[in-house]
C-alpha cells in the first residue's frame, strides 16, 4: 500500500472520529438544553392558622398572638383548619426562636390525625386532641420571642 493511500485512510479515520466526537458533544449539549422543569403543582391543600392560649381548654381563649409574663407561664398551641381537606396527615409542630431570623429551637411534637373538613381544631399532642397538648414553656426556657410552625404532610 502506498504512503499516500495510508495517509488518506488515516486522514479519513481521524476526520470520522472527530465528526463523531463533535456529534456526541452536540447531542449531549442538546439533551441538556431540552430539560424543562415545571412549577409546583399543589393538589389537596389545607388552610388554617396556628392559635395560642395560656388556658389549655377548648373554650380558650385562643388567639393568633400571645404574650406571657415569664418563662414559668404555660402556653399551648393548636391549628384551626378552615379548608374542606379530608384525609390523614402528619403534623410536625416545631418551636422556633427569633434570634435575628427565626430558627428552630429545641422542641417538636408529631401528631397524626384524620382531617375531616373545615372548622377542625387539632392540638399539639400525639393524637391531636386537647388532652396531652404540649406546654411550650417546657422548651421556651429563656426570655425571647417564640412561635410555633406546623408542618403538615399527607401520610399516604
Amino acid at each position: 500500500m502506498s504512503e499516500r493511500k495510508k495517509s488518506q485512510k488515516g486522514f479519513v479515520a481521524v476526520t470520522l472520529i472527530t465528526v463523531l466526537a463533535l456529534a456526541l458533544v452536540i447531542v449531549a449539549y442538546a439533551t441538556l438544553l431540552s430539560t424543562f422543569t415545571g412549577q409546583e403543582v399543589v393538589v389537596g391543600t389545607v388552610a388554617g392558622a396556628v392559635w395560642y392560649s395560656t388556658n389549655n381548654t377548648a373554650a380558650g381563649p385562643w388567639t393568633a398572638t400571645l404574650e406571657v409574663d415569664n418563662t414559668s407561664v404555660s402556653w399551648y398551641s393548636m391549628v384551626n383548619f378552615t379548608s374542606d381537606y379530608t384525609g390523614q396527615v402528619k403534623i410536625t409542630w416545631q418551636l422556633e426562636r427569633k434570634n435575628g431570623d427565626w430558627a428552630n429551637a429545641t422542641g417538636t411534637v408529631e401528631t397524626t390525625v384524620e382531617l375531616m373538613g373545615a372548622d377542625q381544631e387539632v392540638y399539639a399532642s400525639g393524637t391531636g386532641i386537647l388532652s396531652g397538648n404540649q406546654d411550650w414553656k417546657d422548651y421556651a426556657t429563656t426570655n425571647g420571642q417564640y412561635r410555633i410552625k406546623a408542618y403538615i404532610e399527607t401520610t399516604s
